[in-house]
């Protein structure tokens, strides 16, 4: 009898339970293993590398301050009268609460960031990269319980499972950019709100007001995490809106709680450079066809950076328009959505919330469109944020019309899942079978070469170069991007606008990339000369040079030849 008990528990039972578990945590554990330890070339991003150095200045007590220094910035400082630091340069660009986190994650590395000759990836670049797997699993669980509130338990399973095999997840787990925390707090201001529906049919008001409270302080928190994320707020409070009977103290609550939520920093950033939202919000102000790094080689700090608004979101519109499938991680279900705003869900909050979401992610669009979205895996792609509701409407509607076949045989249910999986995990599939395809994330970054400036040039010496936030993160030295014009260049560093000259110049193929007619009449076209190596050398602010790996395509200008000073030691 206990052996009929026994034998009937593994099959249908707690037994049949912990071995289900026990089998997906083995999958999963192996997942980030191979993904961890195969697929990691280190940090591929500008705005990866820039979070990351500020995280290491805020677990050095140097508070939320950069390395990587733009020209705009200081002209942002000189122009509202505010001294320009010869110290530590406050960070009025990034939004404060990634590199917090990530400086939770560097702080037990903390000795062991800087790399050595022999290594190949940082230590730090690691910690990061561990930091969005952590993210990402929890991403899954918040979302399980959003599932589970929208539809059931296993739909939710269901859709954690199709999170699982997003192989564009598992990349920006491993990019160090910001998506996956924006993915955990989206999942709590969706709890939030559909608390408040639910809260709202047993006419609980003063529930609802604290959930939506709750989901407004989720999308402040979204906003210092991102700042365009602030386009996903008009449509938050126009839910909040009409989707309840005291529509002005619905409103009115959450309203107020966002904007104390976001006031502090926009009031930090008043202080430190005059403008309340940094110098991020030029790149919404520049026209079409003007790139991020134009703006921010720049100088001007006038309102309109360029005409043709219309022209750039339009561009941007269809720019996203032309790779959102790519953007949605390739998954089948996330198509699967659009067509479920077709079909009445019996679930009133489902058939409310999927239109809100809706409307969110029109604003989003709009804002991407307005700053620019670089790729799939970048800074400003965050339609990556809503494949997780998209996924989980999307199943939704695809078992609807599954159950309608009203096949009974399990097993064909069982394929017809499975067949969604495998479709869903064909880019996982791919990534895993086609294994590593470099150890670095060449080019144009190569770590090792980049963090050997920091044996060459002292602390409080002065770089420049074309990728400073590399140089800021992986030698540790405070980094100019190279200024429009050489004459700027030179008249920071004879000025001694940051407390000290220029004495060494880095490019690499981010500008030697460049085409030759792009080089005379490009946004580079003042420094083709020293990009093509043809610069008269005595006519230069930098007379020592000498190429630098990967075969000589990145050079360094300096002072003096401290290459060789440092060998002969």
């Amino acid at each position: 009898m206990a052996l009929q008990e026994t034998v009937r528990d593994i099959d249908s039972g707690f037994i049949a339970k912990v071995l289900k578990i026990g089998m997906i945590a083995v999958v999963v554990i192996g997942l980030c293993i191979v993904y961890l330890l195969m697929h990691f070339k280190g940090l591929g991003t500008e705005q990866a590398m820039d979070q990351a150095q500020i995280a290491r200045s805020l677990i050095s007590g140097e508070g939320f301050t950069t390395r990587y220094i733009r020209p705009l910035a200081i002209r942002q400082l000189t122009d509202t009268a505010r001294k320009v630091p010869s110290g530590n340069f406050p960070d009025f660009y990034n939004a404060p609460l990634y590199p917090l986190a990530e400086a939770a994650a560097l702080f037990p590395v903390k000795k062991r960031i800087a790399m050595e000759p022999t290594d190949t990836l940082s230590m730090g670049d690691r910690a990061i990269a561990a930091l969005g797997i952590v993210l990402l699993l929890l991403g899954v669980l918040v979302w399980y319980f959003v599932g589970t509130l929208l539809f059931d338990r296993t739909l939710a399973l269901i859709g954690a499972g199709l999170l699982l095999v997003t192989d564009l997840l598992w990349q920006y787990a491993l990019a160090g950019l910001p998506q996956l925390f924006l993915i955990v707090l989206f999942g709590l201001v969706c709890l939030c709100a559909l608390k408040a529906l639910n809260a709202e049919e047993e006419e609980n008001h003063l529930t609802v007001y604290a959930w939506l409270g709750g989901g407004a302080f989720g999308l402040g928190l979204m906003s210092l995490t991102h700042g365009v994320t602030f386009f996903l707020v008009p449509g938050f409070l126009a839910f909040c809106l009409f989707a309840f009977r005291s529509r002005v103290v619905t409103f009115l609550v959450p309203f107020l709680i966002y904007l104390l939520t976001v006031l502090p920093w926009l009031l930090r950033n008043y202080s430190v450079c005059g403008n309340p939202f940094g110098l991020s919000i030029y790149m919404a102000l520049a026209g079409a066809g003007v790139t991020e790094q134009s703006v921010m080689r720049g100088v001007n700090t006038g309102l309109t950076l360029g005409g043709g608004m219309a022209s750039k979101i339009r561009s941007g519109l269809l720019d996203q328009a032309s790779h959102l499938w790519e953007y949605l991680g390739l998954n089948i279900t996330v198509v699967a959505f659009f067509i479920s705003l077709l079909h009445p869900f019996k679930n009133p909050a489902a058939a409310v919330w999927r239109w809100v979401i809706l409307i969110m992610w029109i604003g989003l669009t709009l804002g991407m469109a307005l700053f620019g979205v670089k790729g799939a895996v970048s800074g400003n792609q965050l339609h990556v944020i809503f494949i997780p509701i998209f996924i989980l409407f999307g199943t939704a509607f695809i078992l609807v019309l599954w159950n309608r076949l009203n096949i009974s045989l399990k097993a064909l249910r069982i394929a017809f899942l499975t067949a969604i999986f495998l479709i869903s995990g064909i880019p996982m599939i791919l990534t895993l079978l086609t294994g590593q395809q470099a150890r670095i994330q060449w080019p144009p970054y190569v770590p090792p070469f980049i963090s050997v400036l920091q044996n060459w040039f002292k602390p409080q010496e002065l770089l420049s170069s074309d990728m400073p936030w590399a140089v800021a993160w992986y030698a540790n030295r405070k980094c100019l991007l190279i200024p429009e014009t050489v004459r700027q260049f030179n008249e920071i560093s004879d000025f001694g606008s940051l407390g000290t000259p220029i004495v060494g110049l880095y490019l690499t193929p981010i500008s030697a990339g460049e085409s030759f007619i792009d080089l005379l009449k490009g946004s580079y076209k003042d420094w083709g000369p020293v990009i093509m190596r043809t610069v008269n050398i005595n006519d230069f602010l930098l007379k020592s040079f000498t190429p630098l790996p990967i075969n000589g395509e990145c050079i360094l200008y300096a002072d003096t030849e401290r290459w060789a000073r440092k060998s002969s030691h």
